[in-house]
């Protein structure tokens, strides 16, 4: 844990210095997987209602608990989401008002579309958002690694058109969560747990519209996990030694490195750690 949270140390500066609650949102998302350790289900929802009010992004975690058919901590989320963005504001903002700022949250944090995406759209291409959007869109279509125009700077290795470029991120996306569900075993182990929720942070981090560099303070919980499992599955260092070599290319040349996605392969070398340790556990029951 020491060294995981060294390495993620620049993050974790960099989440203080803009304001931006990175830290609180991973501890909703470590405090919901602990309490479906626990069975408590809904405290889980709950929590990560919590989080998805504060940056959206989390709610991909609904998927998860869907598949593994945690039904009260899916249902406790819808609830308890509708609660925060609907139900509190109205003695406040009123039933109109507060469905209009519930629209202009909607916009603010999820809306994507040819000419940006969310709240940024100037920066949502360029090259601090590490997201597959900002990647795939920046690498194969002709669009300004900066967010300044002029100079105009490009980066992609193909020219694809906008619907072209989705038609990938969505093949990418059925592709790794295709391989999250072959990688878990069928039956909840609660030995893999960690390992599951470590591989879940990896992929919000990777599918989240904008993902600029303080949110990958959430790669303490993989790098952590993955460090540890080293020492008994030595296979496992090799994708870890390559995503410090992606952050530390990262630190070394910040603006060359994540116009390649540094930051989202560092992310990605993790989730394939995790899948294969996974799968690797899941065959060695089997036999």
């Amino acid at each position: 844990i020491v060294v995981a949270t060294f390495i993620v140390m620049p993050f974790v500066w960099s989440s203080y210095h803009l304001g931006q609650p990175s830290l609180v949102l991973l501890a909703l998302m470590l405090g919901a997987f602990l309490s479906l350790r626990h069975g408590r289900e809904t405290l889980a929802g709950a929590l990560v209602a919590l989080a998805v009010a504060i940056k959206a992004f989390p709610l991909l975690a609904i998927f998860y608990f869907i598949y593994r058919r945690y039904w009260m901590a899916a249902i406790s989320l819808v609830i308890a989401l509708v609660i925060l963005l609907f139900l509190l504001p109205i003695p406040f903002r009123g039933w109109h008002q507060s469905l209009n700022d519930a629209r202009d949250w909607q916009r603010g944090m999820l809306h994507y579309e040819q000419g940006g995406i969310a709240q940024r759209p100037a920066r949502g291409y360029t090259w601090k958002n590490q997201s597959i959007f900002g990647l795939a869109n920046r690498l194969l279509r002709r669009v300004s690694v900066d967010e300044e125009p002029d100079p105009l700077a490009y980066a992609n290795l193909a020219d694809l058109d906008f619907r072209t470029v989705n038609i990938v991120i969505m093949g990418s996306a059925l592709l790794l969560g295709l391989s999250f569900v072959v990688a878990m075993p069928r039956q909840r182990a609660p030995e893999g747990d960690a390992r599951e929720f470590a591989a879940l942070l990896s992929l919000i981090l990777i599918f989240t519209p904008l993902a600029f560099g303080y949110l990958f303070v959430w790669l303490m919980f993989p790098l952590a996990l993955l460090i540890k499992r080293s020492l008994e599955v030595p296979a496992s260092l090799i994708w870890v030694l390559i995503a410090l070599a992606l952050l530390t290319a990262t630190a070394i040349a910040p603006r060359f490195a994540q116009i390649y996605g540094s930051l989202f392969f560092a992310a990605l070398m993790l989730y394939l750690a995790l899948a294969i340790d996974l799968r690797r556990a899941q065959n060695l029951i089997a036999k």
